[in-house]
This record gives structure tokens, C-alpha cells and sequence, in this order.
């Protein structure tokens, strides 16, 4: 099997939000392999008070109409372009609910019937009732019950297999998880997070998703999903979420292996006292913190695993470089034409992690794409727009931020790195790269800029570790893996489950 990497809840003007669903596809397309353009469609106990709520209704209630409107041109879209290969998708639509939480709804469909109902289990068997297998999923589960955040007493794990625990509303996985709630809808509230869920013994995997409502699927650190699917199929890809086959990320596409007693990621395995637990990760920057979770009906522990310290010491070998590009005055959209070569050593991999410029309704086109790809070079063009909250890129209205490309590279003390963009030409050598990162702005005080970020020995960002575990012993038993880069970003892996 192979790991795919989407965003499977992301807005565009369909509903309300910014840009066709034609460029919202094309936006994905240019750094995922899966997405989905999810409509908001319902909400049944919207708050009606008029002085209070008003702008709410306005918005909600327009954006349902447009949805209605827009729905079969939408479902025809995302079919073609998952027929025709250029990109993966799922249909999706969003139902709304102050007492049950916000959901989305899938199904491996051409065409996603829109269906209302009181509460997520009518949901359910009303799709059943239209003959669609659907998937009726919690996301930004973190809010307080009752305040559109999980309601537990109602959830059920076949209907909803896996939650998504971080998008560009924070993280929901737990108390101590990075980036707590940062909207307007309030506070992370202990008792609604995954953690709780799982001590409470409910059997879910884990999810990310931007909640983009730019048409911008994948925006860089605002959540995407990896999936070990077995192709790319829509029922297959349904077939990974239901198995919990799931990694949850803010944005990097890590690689992971997680067994224990050989039983995979998002599996129920037989508990016995002494347990064989390996692991191995492929982090895209330096990894600071490593951490398994295990729990049960009981509480959780966290126990730290074992990393390499980050130094400036120089060893030959492969290394992990971003190369980042924006910046600027509050609301500066630059736009960044970059080739970079890579002298006396070889480009093993170059990923581009982009984000939302800025783009009117009216632009058709994305702004972002790789131009050339080889052993030795990468070119790209990329609109950025500078926004106050500075590289994580605001919230999940006109999000913004600097644009990524990461880079992976074998090298040894000759190699360097000719960069030319809009910064002029840049000359850097992989052994100074070592020791800190290099940036050169395009003209004088708070211009747009261009930086190459340190480069990752891979002793860093690589980790493997096996050992002999005495499990959770009472009933509700779960472990899972939590990683923390040395940029900021994170990665949940979906808990296997002890029976």
C-alpha cells in the first residue's frame, strides 16, 4: 500500500468562501494528491436571534442557497477531475450543529445527495435511506458541547471512523497539544478533545484539514490527511478512513511506520503483557519532540522517545532544506519566479508546500506551480501574501503566508546551492547551511524577502526505535504517536487499539 496526502475539507464560493471549484481543484492539484471541496449545506439549530445572530443567518443562509444552486455542476466537477486523473477527489458537504458539532459528509459517490437531519445518526440513515455508504465525520471537535464542539454521548465509531483533530482552528487532539483554539468560536475545551474521547473509550483515527474557505486546499500548515490506501480509487480511499489507515499533519508529508505486535496504524490488536512496539519516522525538518501516548479507561501517560540533538556538526550524507519565499508589509502579494540548482550534489526530492496569495473570484488560474524538476534542479512560481500572523498564515479566511519548497538533498562538503528570484542571485554552500540559515530581501526595510532555511542532517529528522512494552491494562486500551518539528509543525498518527 501507498501513502497518499489531501485535504479533505476545504471551501470555496460554492458555498461561501473565495474562488470556482475549477481553481480550487487546480489549487490542490498543484500539492496534493486528494481533496475534496466541501459545501456548507445545513444547519438545523442555528441560532435565530436577530439582534444576536444576524450576520450569521445572512451568511449561513445565503451560502446553503448557493450550495443547493451550485451542488450538481459541483459533483460533476470533482468526478472529471478525478476521472481524468488530475487529482483525487471525494464529495463532501458540511452540516452544522450547535448541540451534536460540525460534520462532514462523504461517500464514494459520482453524485453526494443533499440530505438534512435533526441529529448525525438521522443523517446517516437518511443517506443509507438515498443509497449512498456514507461517512459522517466530526471536524474541529475541540469546541465546548453545545457550542458546535463534540457531543460524546452521541458519537458512534463506525459512523465516524475517523475525527479531524487539527485544522486552521488549532489542534483538538489534546490539552498539551501545540496551537490551542484561536477563532472566534471560542476555547478548546478539555472534555471535547480526541484524548478525552479516547480515555472516554471511543475507537477513532485521527484527521487534519485546512476548513479553508479561500478555494485553497492543502494550505501549508493548516492540516491536511495522509492515507495508506491501497490506490486512489474512491472507494478505496474510503476504505483507508474506515480502517483508520491515517496520519494527521499540519502540513508536512512525514513518512511513518507504527506497529505493535506487527498489528498497523489505526488496527485492534490482542493485549498481552509484554508487546513488541517499532516505529519509524521520516520527518521533513529536525525533530524536537517524539512522543507516545498510551492511555485506557483509566487516564494516559506521555512518555518522550529518544531524538538526535540538532548540531552544526558537518557529516556528508542527505539533508533537509526549506526554501521559503514572501513576507514583506502587512497585505504585500509578491509574486516569486525561483531555480534553484544543486552544484556537487544530487536532488533527491523537491516537495512544494504552498499557500493561499490572495486570489480574487474572477482568476481562474492557480498562481502557484513547478515549472522543472530534476537530479540537480527545481523551479517554481508562486504568488505570497504577507499577513500578520507571519508564517503559519493567519486563519481560514485570506490566509496567506510565505511559500515552501522542501528540499532533500545528498551532499557533502562541496555541495552548494545557486539559487535566482525576484531576491537576486543567492550562493550558499551546504556546510554553512549546516550551521544556519541564509536570507536576502528584494529591496530595503520590510520588502519581500527569500530565505533557505538550515539544512537538516538527516541523523535529525530520521528515527527508528523498537522496544518491549508493558501495554494499558485496563479495558479502552490505546497508543499513539505524536512528532514535533523544529519549524513548528506536527503530526498525529492514528492510535492502534487494545482488545
Amino acid at each position: 500500500m501507498d501513502w497518499i496526502w489531501g485535504d479533505l475539507h476545504a471551501h470555496c464560493a460554492v458555498s461561501y468562501g473565495f474562488g470556482t471549484a475549477e481553481r480550487a481543484i487546480a489549487n490542490a492539484a498543484s500539492h496534493l494528491d486528494l481533496c475534496s471541496i466541501t459545501g456548507h449545506a445545513f444547519w438545523p439549530d442555528i441560532p435565530t436571534d436577530l439582534e444576536a445572530n444576524d450576520a450569521t443567518m445572512l451568511k449561513h443562509f445565503g451560502g446553503f442557497e448557493k450550495n443547493r444552486r451550485f451542488w450538481p455542476s459541483l459533483m460533476e466537477t470533482l468526478s472529471r477531475a478525478h476521472a481524468d486523473g488530475t487529482i483525487a477527489t471525494l464529495p463532501s458537504y458540511e452540516w452544522h450543529s450547535m448541540r451534536y458539532g460540525d460534520h462532514n459528509a462523504y461517500a464514494a459517490a459520482d453524485v453526494l445527495p443533499l440530505i438534512d437531519a435533526d441529529t448525525p445518526a438521522e443523517l446517516e440513515r437518511a443517506l443509507r435511506d438515498a443509497g449512498v455508504d456514507p461517512l459522517v465525520m466530526p471536524h474541529h471537535i475541540g469546541y465546548a458541547t453545545g457550542h458546535r464542539g463534540i457531543d460524546w454521548s452521541s458519537f458512534d465509531a463506525e459512523r465516524s471512523p475517523v475525527l479531524e483533530i487539527f485544522s486552521s482552528h488549532g489542534s483538538s487532539e489534546a490539552d498539551d497539544a501545540i496551537r490551542p483554539y484561536g477563532e472566534n468560536m471560542g476555547f478548546r475545551q478539555g472534555a471535547s478533545t480526541a484524548r478525552a474521547g479516547l480515555v472516554a473509550g471511543h475507537r477513532f483515527g485521527f484527521q487534519a484539514g485546512t476548513d479553508s474557505h479561500d478555494g485553497y486546499p492543502g494550505h501549508y500548515g493548516h492540516g491536511r490527511v495522509g492515507l495508506q490506501v491501497e490506490g486512489t480509487g474512491r472507494a478505496q480511499i474510503v476504505d483507508a478512513l474506515r480502517a483508520r489507515r491515517t496520519i494527521a499533519s499540519t502540513g508536512p508529508n512525514v513518512g511513518v511506520e507504527f506497529t505493535l505486535d506487527d498489528a498497523p496504524i489505526g488496527a485492534a490488536v490482542p493485549r498481552r503483557d509484554a508487546m513488541e512496539l517499532r516505529l519509524a519516522v521520516r520527518a521533513t525538518d529536525t525533530i524536537v519532540r517524539l512522543e507516545l501516548i498510551e492511555g485506557d479507561r483509566t487516564g494516559w501517560r506521555l512518555r518522550p522517545l529518544p531524538v538526535r540533538p540538532a548540531s552544526s556538526e558537518f557529516v556528508p550524507g542527505r539533508f533537509a532544506v526549506r526554501v521559503q519565499s514572501g513576507w514583506g508589509r502587512h497585505g504585500t502579494i509578491s509574486a516569486w519566479d525561483i531555480d534553484l540548482r544543486v552544484r556537487h550534489g544530487r536532488l533527491v526530492g523537491a516537495t512544494p508546500y504552498f499557500r493561499y496569495a490572495g486570489h480574487g473570484n474572477a482568476d481562474a488560474d492557480p498562481t502557484e506551480r513547478v515549472t522543472a524538476v530534476d537530479d540537480h534542479r527545481v523551479a517554481w512560481q508562486a504568488h505570497a501574501r504577507s499577513v500578520p500572523s507571519g508564517d503559519r498564515g493567519g486563519t481560514h479566511h485570506v490566509a496567506g503566508g510565505p511559500q515552501t519548497m522542501h528540499l532533500v538533498i545528498d551532499g557533502d562538503a562541496s555541495t552548494e546551492l545557486e539559487i535566482r528570484s525576484e531576491a537576486g542571485p543567492m550562493h550558499v554552500g551546504l556546510r554553512e547551511l549546516v550551521a544556519r540559515s541564509v536570507g536576502r530581501f528584494t529591496g530595503g526595510l520590510a520588502t519581500p524577502a527569500l530565505v533557505i532555511g538550515r539544512a537538516a542532517p538527516e541523523r535529525e529528522w530520521s528515527v527508528t526505535h523498537a522496544e518491549r512494552i508493558s501495554p494499558p491494562r485496563a479495558e479502552g486500551g490505546f497508543i499513539y504517536l505524536r512528532m514535533i518539528q523544529a519549524d513548528g509543525e506536527a503530526a498525529w498518527v492514528s492510535p492502534v487499539f487494545l482488545d
